[in-house]
Formats: C-alpha cells, structure tokens, sequence
C-alpha cells in the first residue's frame, strides 16, 4: 500500500496520531518512515522504544500533525484562507481579542462567531463521515463507488 492509500485509509485517531501500528514497525502517514518494533532508536543521547520514537520522529520532522494537515491544500481540508489562519490562531491559544487583535478584524464577538461556525463544520462532518460509514457498509453488497482499474488513460477529480 503505498503513502497516499496508507493516509487515506487510515482511522481518525490514526490520522490524529500521524502513524499507524501495523504487526512489526510503525508508519509515519505524513511521510512514510517506518520504526521497526523492537528496535531502540538513539536520539541526541536518549533511547527512544520504537513507539515513542515514532512520535518524537513526527515531532522533529513535522512538527505536529496539525501543523503538517494546516499547511494541506485548501481542497484537501475543505478550509478557506481565512478559516486556515484562524485555525492556526486558536491552535497556539490566542484569545479571541488576541485574534482580533492580530488579524485587524471585527471585534472579539466577530472570532467567537468564527469558532461557532468552525464548530458547526465539525458537527456536519461528523455526520457526514458517518453518512459515508454507512453507504460503505451497504455497498459491500451493491457498489456504488467504483475503483479505477490500474490501466486508466483518463482519470479526472470525479
């Protein structure tokens, strides 16, 4: 399976993590370094067991998870310019008068509708994944979805 199929496929808490646990190693989904089960892994002189190491790895090369999926394109996250930077505000904390502050923007009032709206976002996608979930487990039976055969010439976003 390669990177791409590896991220897609994976379970919200393993996208959430950035890898995944298979029999023998772990896998970065955000840039594919496998850590090998039962290995330590010495790291500026500490010894690291193969899962944590696997987290200080996401760490050091990508800084968080967040920061790796925030710096996605707009298409894969579904988030506005705007929204983005939000997001990235409320990631580090800041006070919705900070935010307002920061972005020269409406008022304190103006962010905390902001952070509704992205809450609303959240509320729908929930939904959405299920709704999906569910059409996946009935189409086991009745595909809906068809996959591209391997010898495609033309492949487009649908």
């Amino acid at each position: 399976m390669n990177l791409s199929e590896l991220f897609w496929n994976a379970s919200l808490e393993e996208l959430k993590s950035g890898y995944k646990e298979e029999k023998d190693h772990y896998c970065c989904l955000l840039c594919g370094k496998k850590v090998e089960k039962g290995v330590v892994y010495p790291e500026e002189g500490i010894f690291y067991e193969a899962g944590r190491y696997i987290r200080f790895h996401i760490e050091k090369a990508h800084q968080s998870v967040f920061d790796y999926l925030i710096h996605l394109d707009k298409k894969l996250t579904g988030l506005t310019d705007h929204q983005n930077s939000l997001m990235r505000l409320f990631y580090q904390g800041k006070s919705d008068r900070e935010i307002q502050q920061e972005l020269g923007i409406g008022s304190a009032s103006t962010i905390r509708n902001h952070r509704f709206a992205l809450k609303e976002k959240e509320r729908q996608s929930k939904v959405f994944l299920v709704l999906m979930e569910l059409l996946k487990e009935r189409d086991q039976h009745d595909p809906a979805f068809l996959n591209l055969h391997a010898t495609a010439r033309w492949v487009d976003d649908r």
